[in-house]
């Protein structure tokens, strides 16, 4: 069994198109590691501006914070008074009320920080309300109360949608009293990786092209009549098919997944690591109680159990078409076509389902409120889609492997 696995592994690697494929990925991806350096900017104590490796030094001497009330007031009382000093002061609102020389030593560095403070007290149609109108209304009130009040307005922003039912608030609401008290500091290299998510779609059309012809290849090249009537044809040979599939969609995923994050953890260093995922969003609530890294770790789990469902369907594709060329392009519009399809419009049923499909790893963040009901049991986007896309993986190829088995062999 281990030498057909090894076998059609080597078969899959042998193809001029996936290793023109794989090695294509792999250049474009690194590339845009690069790219994703090269741009992170920032502003340094001194108010320069600051892009790539200088803005990764400049980071990295953010200092932790952590945002209990008093900090938070304290923050809020020391820019109100820099806006009513008249030397630290202006009336010019694109400087946010201060001198051209504080906006820059000081509101600039600071501004990510003041904007997870303003993104907590902010209120719905408060979005053209400058910093120092909503410091001066919301000086002394309690912030963690208000990112409450935000948690609870998003959720019935959702349930008013109907994307989101009563009971799924509710246990959202329970979930959301788990995240604690912000630490704030450099998250920027957890930042970029989870935004870098939608690269796993990348992946999954290189899975698509490495395995789809592992069994329409066979029916191309008139062999499947005598792989059949082999005395392992109809048992080992093909669970060998499936598995030689698997190790190589698992192994193409964590090789370059690990690779880019690594290059990328490497250069901008692993600050924040530890930090609650909240900080990536801070102009809308999250109730993950995760920090950077676990939320990134679960966030790639899901990616490759998507890509593993994925992989089942383009086995079962495989087994049922004669062409290769053809499962390809039609794996690959499977793939396209929903990114064109909103999760923003359609009822609970269409958000709910279109949230589950590989393709969509490509919007996830978690700031998203879906939720997935079975009786008493609610689960999160994450766990619902791991054991749908999970399950998929394992009926889909187990109907590959009948279909290629009882097909009508051409003589």
């Amino acid at each position: 069994m281990k030498r057909m696995i090894w076998y059609e592994w080597k078969r899959i690697w042998q193809s001029r198109l996936t290793q023109f494929a794989v090695i294509g990925c792999i250049l474009f991806l690194l590339f845009c590691t690069w790219s994703n350096i090269r741009q992170i900017q920032t502003t340094d104590g001194e108010g320069n501006q600051v892009t790539g490796m200088a803005a990764v030094k400049a980071l990295k001497e953010t200092e932790r914070i952590t945002l209990d009330q008093e900090t938070v007031t304290a923050i809020m009382q020391e820019y109100l008074d820099y806006t009513e000093n008249p030397d630290t002061a202006s009336d010019d609102p694109e400087l946010q009320y201060l001198s051209e020389e504080m906006y820059r030593t000081w509101y600039l560095p600071n501004r990510n920080l003041l904007n997870q403070i303003c993104g907590t007290y902010i209120q719905e149609g408060q979005g053209n309300m400058s910093d120092r109108q909503l410091f001066e209304r919301n000086l002394g009130k309690d912030f963690y109360e208000s990112r409450k009040e935000r948690v609870q307005e998003r959720l019935t922003y959702y349930v008013d949608l109907g994307s989101v039912t009563p009971s799924e608030a509710d246990w959202w609401d329970e979930q959301d009293d788990k995240v604690g008290e912000y630490t704030y500091g450099n998250y920027k290299v957890w930042e970029i990786l989870i935004s870098n998510l939608p690269w796993i779609l990348f992946i999954m059309m290189i899975v698509c092209v490495g395995i789809a012809p592992v069994f329409a290849g066979e029916y191309q090249s008139k062999c499947d009549s005598l792989l059949l009537c082999m005395k392992h044809g109809k048992h080992r040979l093909i669970l060998a098919k499936l598995t030689a599939s698997f190790v190589y969609a698992s192994v193409l995923y964590w090789g370059i997944v690990l690779l880019y994050s690594a290059v990328l953890l490497i250069f901008v260093g692993t600050d924040g690591w530890d930090l609650p995922v909240q900080l990536l969003y801070s102009g809308m609530p999250s109730s993950y109680a995760l920090t950077t890294s676990q939320a990134y770790l679960l966030a790639l789990l899901m990616g490759y159990v998507m890509t593993l469902g994925l992989g089942g369907l383009v086995l079962l594709l495989s087994a049922l078409f004669k062409n290769p060329y053809v499962v390809i392009v039609t794996a690959l519009l499977y793939l396209c076509v929903p990114l064109f399809l909103s999760t923003n419009s359609g009822g609970y049923l269409w958000v709910h389902l279109l949230a589950l499909l590989p393709e969509k790893i490509s919007e996830f963040h978690f700031a998203s409120y879906i939720a997935y009901s079975i009786g008493n049991i609610k689960m999160t986007l994450p766990t619902a889609s791991m054991i749908v896309n999970g399950l998929c993986a394992v009926i889909f190829s187990g109907l590959a492997y009948l279909f290629f088995r009882r097909h009508q062999v051409n003589r």
